[in-house]
């Protein structure tokens, strides 16, 4: 469940960083996911860890492969909620083109049709906070 969580996290991290910046903004709501996704109680020292450790594999994968990688870490029934949250956590600060095209492949790579995709980033355009039910 650990590996699960740490791909969360880095799910959130890689589509915030997707425009060459992670935002004040960004972090604030990363942090909001941080609580509900480790529990309140998590050692804020230890979530720093294991951002760090997903920026390492980040960095020694490259994007592409670190996305192939999420797939196989974040089991299926867990996908939506993840990339709606961290959908939600790049769009903090407004969403720009890079992150939206991150999220496209991320989304893709998660087994998510376009037409999936497209309602999720209407959603959180809008404002919704929770994924919709896609039938």
């Amino acid at each position: 469940m650990i590996e699960t969580k740490r791909a969360e996290i880095g799910l959130c991290l890689l589509l915030a960083a997707a425009d060459g910046d992670i935002s004040e903004t960004e972090i604030g709501a990363l942090s909001a996911r941080l609580g509900a996704l480790l529990g309140e109680d998590y050692p804020a020292l230890a979530a720093g860890v294991i951002a760090d450790g997903e920026i390492d594999r980040m960095g020694q994968l490259g994007p592409d492969r670190y996305v192939a990688t999420l797939a196989t870490r974040i089991p299926e029934p867990r996908r939506k909620r993840a990339l709606h949250a961290a959908l939600v956590v790049a769009h903090a600060d407004g969403l720009a083109p890079e992150e939206e095209s991150m999220f496209r492949d991320v989304a893709a790579a998660l087994g998510f049709d376009e037409a999936e995709a497209q309602s999720m980033l209407d959603d959180v355009k809008r404002g919704s906070v929770r994924p919709r039910r896609i039938a």
